[in-house]
């Protein structure tokens, strides 16, 4: 065994998955680094320019709700379509389409000042809308229709696992990498040159996808020679039947959807804004979340050897309870901002300085450094169980949709989280103005209970027969006493 095959975690490796997880492990790392320099500030350098300049964030983010809700309003139209498109011609043609559409974000981006019209503005954030929808689940899409095809020995999916965890850590490796020097670099160059190198990588990136992400022929040989809009509305109604074929897939699909809104919320709204009103700079922001990111680089990895302990039907629900963006994790975020809240007013700050210049980089004030600990074991804490419940829920998954409406389903699943998070965006937004970011917190660990709720009912029923429609024999999951048992209750 190679020592990139031992790495990746094959027992079984062979020249097509080997070849597979080059691609994916050495382009994808460039596309995090490329998209994560600039995401410590990107929010806040948009509500600054609505706000009326530097500092001012607070006042424009009432408008940042606004594009938001535009954006995912965009995203959630197009991401299903673009879902089926992507199982109608190929995943690679969507993505590369995303990245160009990233890179006009990325320029139309550098160019935002304070005397910007809001139209531009609107247009960046539905050509966002638009590329995130292209982007949604085409990667997850492309390696998993070939990973089934190049591993059919790895019948209990415990070497995709760990391939999946291992993924994980590198990803995380090469974003917390990028943190620090995007915030140097925008302190030196500016947040614009920044957006402008963005654009560039993108650019670049979206030629190479066309290039290297193919499928395997008999992959490819599944989709229909020369696809036609007929085959395109099939796949548009299977994929959308698919979510509600079964009871299991439905409350599984329904209530990851739901834990999605939360995040979804928490990442558009209220976590940048959080992060700034402790630590004040691009610099603090970067370095708060390197921290932060360097364990989520062992737990992502360990993950993937862990979880393979965890029986998913019993401990998808547990996990889900305890992870980032869960129940528990919300409520303790609230009770530390209610305990410790942000004052700006009279507090000590701490300036840190590029050594032999005066550009400050960092600055730091002494009373917010309890919570800013508190919020770090935090993350650090349920990020593993983040971790192990992805990992058990992809494993089900990876057998349970066919191939040939993967990535439509895998669009889906997005799609409807946008379509819960719309209101919560709307209403959340109110509440932190007029309530605080406690209650809004609050708000937002009880829609993660919802939905872990009904993770838990889906995993109550028997795991459908594992679909398949490359060529290698269809099994069924074995059957227990439980399920036999659960298979008389529904029957009665």
């Amino acid at each position: 065994m190679s020592r990139s095959a031992r790495f990746f975690g094959f027992d079984d490796a062979n020249a097509e998955i080997m070849r597979l997880a080059r691609i994916i492990m050495t382009l994808v790392p460039i596309i995090v680094v490329t998209v994560t320099m600039s995401t410590t500030f990107y929010i806040i350098f948009i509500a600054d320019a609505l706000g009326g300049g530097e500092g001012m964030y607070l006042q424009g983010m009432a408008l940042v709700g606004v594009l938001v809700v535009i954006q995912l309003v965009t995203q959630t139209l197009l991401d299903y379509p673009t879902g089926v498109l992507g199982d109608w011609i190929g995943q690679r043609f969507v993505i590369a389409s995303a990245y160009i559409c990233y890179a006009i974000v990325f320029f139309l981006t550098s160019l935002v000042t304070t005397e910007t019209p809001f139209t531009l503005l609107i247009l960046i954030y539905i050509l966002t809308g638009v590329a995130a929808s292209q982007e949604s689940g085409a990667w997850g899409a492309w390696f998993d229709n070939n990973y089934r095809y190049a591993m059919p020995k790895d019948t209990d999916r415990k070497q995709y696992g760990v391939f999946q965890g291992r993924m994980g850590m590198v990803f995380t490796l090469v974003a917390t990498a990028s943190l620090i020097p995007g915030s140097i670099l925008a302190v030196l160059f500016g947040r614009a040159w920044v957006f402008q190198l963005e654009a560039i990588v993108c650019f670049v990136v979206a030629i190479i996808v066309l290039k290297i992400v193919r499928d395997f022929p008999e992959v490819e040989a599944a989709r229909e020679e020369r696809p036609s809009m007929t085959a395109y509305v099939g796949i548009l109604k299977a994929g959308a039947s698919f979510l509600f074929s079964n009871p299991f897939i439905k409350w599984l699909i329904l209530g990851g959807m739901m834990l999605l809104s939360a995040i979804i919320t928490w990442g558009n709204l209220i976590l940048f804004p959080l992060y700034f009103s402790y630590l004040l700079t691009d610099v603090a922001v970067a370095s708060f979340r390197t921290i932060l990111f360097i364990p989520g680089v062992v737990s992502q990895e360990r993950s993937g050897v862990w979880s393979q302990r965890f029986e998913p039907k019993k401990w998808i629900p547990r996990f889900r309870l305890l992870q980032t963006c869960g129940f528990v994790f919300f409520m303790v975020i609230a009770f530390v901002m209610y305990i410790f809240p942000p004052v700006i007013e009279s507090m000590t700050i701490v300036d840190v300085f590029i050594p032999f210049t005066t550009i400050v980089i960092m600055s730091v004030a002494i009373e917010s450094l309890l919570p800013i600990l508190l919020l770090l074991l935090t993350f650090v804490f349920t990020g593993f169980f983040s971790g192990f419940a992805d990992i058990l829920t992809m494993r089900i998954l990876l057998d349970v949709i066919p191939n040939k409406i993967r990535n439509s389903v895998y669009s889906l699943i997005p799609t409807v989280a946008m379509i819960f998070a719309i209101p919560q965006i709307i209403i959340i937004g109110a509440t932190i103005q007029y309530l605080g970011f406690p209650i809004s917190l609050v708000l937002c660990a009880f829609i993660s209970l919802l939905g872990v709720l009904m993770v838990r009912k889906g995993l109550s029923y028997p795991i459908p027969i594992k679909q398949d429609d490359i060529g290698t024999p269809p099994q069924e999951e074995p059957e227990t006493v439980e399920d036999d048992l659960q298979e008389i209750a529904d029957e009665t």
